[in-house]
This record gives C-alpha cells, sequence and structure tokens, in this order.
C-alpha cells in the first residue's frame, strides 16, 4: 500500500513540472515577441544538410580564386626577373625576389596583405567565442589592435629608411647591422622562431577544428589541414610573397565582406545592442553587464599592452621592406587603426548574440551556430552565411602562409646562407624550398600529435615576442648612455622569455589571478635583469670589455663602410616627425589606454533575487545605447587613441623613400653591397664591438684615401 501511495505521489509531482515547465516556456515566449525565435531543431556545432551544400559550391570557388591569384603572383615573379640585369640573379637577388617581393609591392597589395595579417582566423571565430564565454570584457580586443598599429607605426618608419641604404631585408638585418653580436642575433632569432612555430601550429588546429565541426566529422579527421597546407606550400614554392600577397588581397577583400554582411544581417534581422534581446533584466547573461573585478581589468589592460609585440614580429617586417613606395606603407597604417572598429565590434556583437540565439544548446563553437542560425533566418542570410563561414576559412589560410614564409625567411638568412657563402640563385631557391617544407611539416606534426599542450604556449606567443621588443626600441632610439652591451641585451632578453613560459605553466595553472599576463611579467623580468646586469658591469668599471672573434657577424650584405650609431640614425630622421619621439603623442596614448578602464565598483551592480521566470527585475545597470556605461566607457577611450593615431599617421612625410635631402652628406649615400668591405684591424674592430655604446666601426672609403 506504501508502494502504490509513493508512485502515485510521484506522478503527481511529474506532472506538476511539467506544468511548471510549460509555464515558464509560455512567459519567455511572451517577452520575446519582439525579436526573431532562434531555432533548436540542430546542433549548435554541425550544419544541416542545406548549409553544408552551399559550402561544397563555395569552397570549391574560393579555392579556385585562392589559385587564380596565386598564378598570378608567380607570374609577377617571374615577370620581375626575367627584366633584372644578369649580375642581380644571384643568391642573394634570389633572397630579396622571394621573400620580400623584389621589394615592389603596390599600394593596394601592401594593404591588403598587412590587413589579412593582423586580422587572423582567430578574429574571425575566436572573438566570437571568447565573447560568447566572456561577454562585452572581449571588446578588450579594440585597444588591443590599437597597440598592434602603434608599435608597428612607430618602428616600421625608421627600419624602413634605414634599409634603404643598408639593403635589409631580414626581420634580425638590423639588429645584427647595430648591436654586431653573434650572441644578441641568435638570442632574438630563438625569441622570434619559436613563437612562430607555435602559431603557425595552432592554424591546422583551427582548420581540423573549423572543417569538423561544420560538415560533422570525425574529431581527428586531418584531411581537410593536411590538403590545405599542402596547397598552401605549393603556392609559396612558386611565387614567394609575391603569391602569398595577392592571395592575402583577395582574402582581405573577402574577409571585409563577410564583416560587413555579418554585422548588417544581424542587426536586420535581431536589432543591435539597444534592442529587447540585450535588456539586462531577461538577458540569459546580466553577468555581462556587472562591472569586471579590478584583478580583471588589470588583465585587460596588461593583454592590450602586450600586442605592441607585433612590431617585432617577422612578417610585419618583411612586409615593410617589401612595399614599393613609404606611400603604400602610410595608408596601411591608416587602415589597420580603423579596422578594429569593424572587425571586433562585429565579432563581440555576434558572440553576445550567440549567447541568446543558442540558449539551451550545448556548443564548443558559438561562431559556426550563430552563421547556422543566420543561415536559417531567411534566403539572404543563407548567402551571407555562407560567405561568412569561407570568409573564416580565409582568415585563417592568410595568417598560415604569411606565417610559413615569414619563418623560412628567417631561417634562410639567418642560418642557412651563412653557411652557402656566393651561392647562385637556383641553389638558393632550392634550398628556400626544402626549409619551407621543413617548416610546414614541422608545423602540421606539432599540430596534428597536439594533446592540449599546443594551445598553453599558444596563449603566450605573444608574450614570448614581446621580449624582443625593448631590443629593437634600444637599437632604434636609445642614445649610447642609455643603451646596454649587446650581451647584458640579449640576457635579459632570454630571461624574459623565459619567464613568460615558466610563469604561463605555473600561476596560470592556479586560481589565483597575478594581475598582469606572463608576458608583460616576462617584460618586467627581461628589463629588470638588463638594468641590474648594465649597472653592475658599469661600476666595474668594464667598458672596454672585449667580446670573442666569434661574436662579430659578417656585415658585407648590409655594404658596412660605416657602423649604425644613434648620431647616424637621428641624422637619418632629421627631417622626419617620428610619432615615437612625440612625448605628448606617446603619452596620451599610454594614459588614454589607463583611464578606459572601469575603476572602482567592481561586481555592482547586483543582480538581486531571480524571478520564476530566470529574469532578475531588479537589476538596473546604467546603460548607453544598450552596452554598460562602463564598456561605453572603453569605448570612448579607443576613440581617442584612434584619433591620436590618426594624427600621428598625417604628420609622417609620405615621401619618407625621397633621400634627397641627405645627399649632401655622404654618410647617407646608400651602401654599395659588397663582397669585401675593408674592416679595420683586428685588435679595433674587437674594442669597437664591445664598448658598452658602439658597434663595430669600419673604414670609410674616404679615410682609406685620406691615409
Amino acid at each position: 500500500l506504501l508502494k502504490e501511495q509513493l508512485q502515485r505521489r510521484d506522478a503527481i509531482n511529474d506532472v506538476l513540472d511539467g506544468l511548471l515547465d510549460l509555464d515558464t516556456h509560455a512567459q519567455r515566449c511572451v517577452q520575446q515577441t519582439a525579436a526573431p525565435t532562434p531555432s533548436l531543431i540542430h546542433n549548435a556545432m554541425v550544419l544541416n544538410d542545406d548549409q553544408k551544400l552551399g559550402l561544397y559550391v563555395a569552397l570549391p570557388l574560393y579555392f579556385t580564386m585562392f589559385g587564380i591569384m596565386g598564378i598570378l603572383g608567380w607570374r609577377t615573379k617571374a615577370k620581375r626577373a626575367s627584366s633584372q640585369p644578369k649580375e642581380d640573379l644571384d643568391g642573394e637577388g634570389e633572397m630579396v625576389s622571394h621573400f620580400v617581393a623584389g621589394k615592389s609591392l603596390g599600394s593596394f597589395v601592401t594593404v591588403m596583405t598587412i590587413f589579412a595579417s593582423l586580422f587572423s582566423g582567430y578574429t574571425m571565430v575566436g572573438v566570437p567565442n571568447e565573447a560568447f564565454k566572456d561577454g562585452y570584457k572581449a571588446l578588450r580586443w579594440i585597444p588591443s589592435k590599437l597597440f598592434m598599429a602603434f608599435g608597428y607605426m612607430c618602428t616600421s618608419p625608421r627600419l624602413r629608411r634605414i634599409s634603404l641604404i643598408r639593403h635589409y631585408h631580414s626581420p634580425l638585418d638590423f639588429i645584427t647591422d647595430r648591436f654586431r653580436s653573434q650572441f644578441l642575433r641568435y638570442s632574438i632569432f630563438v625569441i622570434l622562431l619559436v613563437p612562430s612555430i607555435i602559431y603557425l601550429a595552432a592554424q591546422p588546429i583551427t582548420l581540423k577544428g573549423n572543417f569538423n565541426d561544420l560538415f560533422g566529422l570525425e574529431d581527428d579527421n586531418v584531411i581537410a589541414p593536411v590538403a590545405i597546407c599542402a596547397f598552401i606550400l605549393v603556392l609559396e614554392w612558386i611565387g614567394g610573397l609575391n603569391v602569398v600577397a595577392y592571395t592575402d588581397s583577395a582574402q582581405g577583400i573577402l574577409m571585409i565582406l563577410a564583416f560587413v554582411l555579418m554585422s548588417s544581417t544581424l542587426c536586420h534581422l535581431y536589432g543591435g545592442w539597444g534592442s529587447d534581446i540585450f535588456n539586462p533584466k531577461t538577458y540569459p547573461a546580466p553577468t555581462f553587464f556587472q562591472v569586471p573585478s579590478t584583478e580583471d581589468q588589470l588583465a585587460m589592460w596588461s593583454f592590450s599592452l602586450q600586442w605592441i609585440s607585433f612590431a617585432a614580429l617577422p612578417h610585419f617586417q618583411q612586409r615593410t621592406y617589401a612595399s614599393a613606395d613609404f606611400k603604400s606603407m602610410k595608408l596601411a597604417y591608416f587602415v589597420i587603426s580603423l579596422a578594429p572598429w569593424l572587425t571586433m565590434l562585429v565579432g563581440v556583437f555576434s558572440g553576445t548574440l550567440g549567447v541568446y540565439l543558442l540558449q539551451g544548446q550545448e556548443t564548443s563553437n558559438p561562431f559556426t551556430g550563430v552563421v547556422a542560425e543566420l543561415m536559417s533566418a531567411s534566403g539572404f542570410g543563407y548567402v551571407a552565411g555562407l560567405l561568412i563561414l569561407v570568409g573564416s576559412v580565409a582568415a585563417i589560410i592568410s595568417t598560415a602562409d604569411s606565417l610559413l614564409i615569414a619563418t623560412t625567411h628567417m631561417v634562410m638568412s639567418e642560418v642557412v646562407n651563412p653557411a652557402m657563402k656566393n651561392a647562385s640563385h637556383a641553389r638558393v631557391s632550392f634550398v628556400s624550398k626544402v626549409v619551407s617544407f621543413t617548416v610546414m611539416a614541422l608545423g602540421l606534426v606539432i599540430a596534428l600529435t597536439d594533446d592540449g599542450a599546443l594551445s598553453d604556449l599558444a596563449a603566450v606567443q605573444n608574450g614570448m615576442c614581446l621580449q624582443a621588443v625593448p631590443t629593437l626600441l634600444i637599437g632604434l632610439f636609445f642614445a649610447p648612455r642609455y643603451t646596454p652591451h649587446a650581451w647584458i641585451i640579449a640576457v635579459g632578453a632570454l630571461a624574459g622569455f623565459i619567464t613568460t613560459v615558466v610563469i604561463n605553466y605555473t600561476w596560470n595553472e592556479k586560481e589565483d589571478n597575478y594581475f598582469f599576463n606572463a608576458g608583460v611579467w616576462g617584460l618586467c623580468h627581461n628589463i629588470g635583469i638588463m638594468f641590474t646586469l648594465e649597472m653592475a658591469l658599469r661600476l666595474c668599471h668594464a667598458s672596454e670589455w672585449r667580446a670573442p672573434k666569434w661574436d662579430v657577424p659578417n656585415t658585407d650584405n648590409f655594404g658596412g663602410d660605416m657602423p649604425i650609431t644613434y648620431d647616424w640614425l637621428n641624422g637619418l630622421m632629421r627631417n622626419v616627425r617620428e610619432p615615437f619621439k612625440s612625448e605628448w603623442f606617446v603619452g596620451l596614448f599610454v594614459i588614454t589606454s589607463i583611464l578606459l578602464l572601469p575603476g572602482n565598483s567592481a561586481g555592482l551592480p547586483e543582480l538581486g533575487e531571480q524571478a520564476a521566470d530566470g529574469s532578475y527585475p531588479d537589476f538596473t545597470p546604467t546603460t548607453v545605447g544598450g552596452l554598460p556605461d562602463w564598456i561605453f566607457k572603453l569605448l570612448m577611450g579607443s576613440v581617442v587613441m584612434t584619433l591620436s593615431l590618426i594624427w600621428a599617421i598625417y604628420h609622417l612625410p609620405s615621401n619618407l623613400d625621397d633621400l634627397s635631402d641627405l645627399n649632401d652628406d655622404s654618410e647617407y649615400v646608400p651602401q654599395k653591397k659588397s663582397k669585401g668591405s675593408l674592416p679595420i684591424s683586428k685588435t679595433s674592430t674587437n674594442s669597437k664591438n664591445t664598448s658598452l655604446s658602439s658597434p663595430t666601426d669600419v673604414i670609410s672609403p674616404d679615410k682609406i684615401r685620406e691615409v
């Protein structure tokens, strides 16, 4: 009897629970009648058959276009080679032609290849997924990208002008020529190579995840990433940077079109941040509207700061030297300063909208789910969704091919070429193909055997590159009295690099928040080590300490009849209004980046009691246009940062490549490359090379004639 009564009670409870669920669902439907209701008939990770059919057509068309652009790049390289003098068709000539496109990229191609390299696959896929998880805090990407533009435009004008005289083409040429130290040269080589390989390996992982999610394939299916990487490798072989830049141009256009369509279509269908969907009382994730904790705010700022590391990235320096003129570079500065307002706003908006669209669904890739909802909403949304998905693939590929050619270029210039003196054009071409195959194979092996460790390293790749920035800035801008010895700079950079990796694997495994990310802590360690060792060296009066002979690099390729000194650099830029040397510009930019943080009131306002329908009727955060007031403050601060960048870019001379104003000074006549420069005596060379303030000195032809 007792058993029957218990069964009867359970049955009644089941009926009551069902009625309560029905009532709750009805109330939510009433509240959401002002916006389209998301479909719940498919998994957010996998497209349905009709959506897959469109991709079966769109993706082959994209790869056909990719191949056509590759052929155009190859023909451009071949045409340029046929018009070159026979004496220029040597190994060094092949390096310049293959890896920096003969320094002949036009304005449109320069702008688009820099854009496509800056806004990678993470911009298309990762930012929406981050916003789905963390909400409006993902808008930290806008000041982050502005810091990228800041670092790049502050260093590349001076690097480019030096390269016109010293014949640079490799990312490490300036550091080698400026400091004349093999130890420092190869320390920075390692610091830049490791994150480049990690970032390259991350692209096949992203491709595998995207394709397997889109088509519902097994997680361990590797056909798509292997085939695409092979395709990228072949195109890099036949055309070098010409092919990469041409394909980047097409992919950049596709990415811009995808961002525009995504924003316009989603806003048309669901409204913007000011729509009823984002009502804080009923929004599925109301905590997005609360002010972040102090620790999170400092982490947001340090995250943005570390992206200044892009100034030292090999594929960006490669494009600095590859552009045909500085006017193209100046246009690229404008584009990358304004582009975050399109790319990042769209990515964060789609991620926060996905919280509403995908509620009740389990997904590891909200971006795909949002696009699937978009494709299900209307015919126009279907076409827009296809372009967005193809654009996401294009973004990943544009990052992969840029990393491949930049990494290969660096290995060839710093490792292979020094061992192949006076190599022929054909030999350099063949060896570069072997190196690029090795680099791509290594990236694929790391990617396909990864058990999750790579994602931890990828999280600090920019922090690793950040450790090379002090070396670059010291070489470009610091006076002799503030310049540490080359070996001390190398030790500091390596210490910061190791610190970044160690912190990432120790502190980040704990729940405690240490305010700044690993890369910024590594930078602090880097600078602290340099300062401490340099002070100790000066207190010991070791200014005449001599480095061993093996530490002196061969600088024949730079036409190095004279060293690069601080006075020489300032004389070279004496008629240029440089952004980094403007105290008010740098101060305004950095201070604004700090002031845009929310400040106090962490965790406010409180949510209050949750109603039966899941809403929070007492939750009333202050909003502007549907956005929390603290996010509006962040955006206004980012506007000030953007305007300061535009002002600084505007005042850069478009004719920076014109050296006619320096022709009266023999120091600034472009050096003629030779295969046997005339160094001064060994004793004098070593003493100059090892002083705390001056690199190796070399006798000029005028001095020889005078003697």
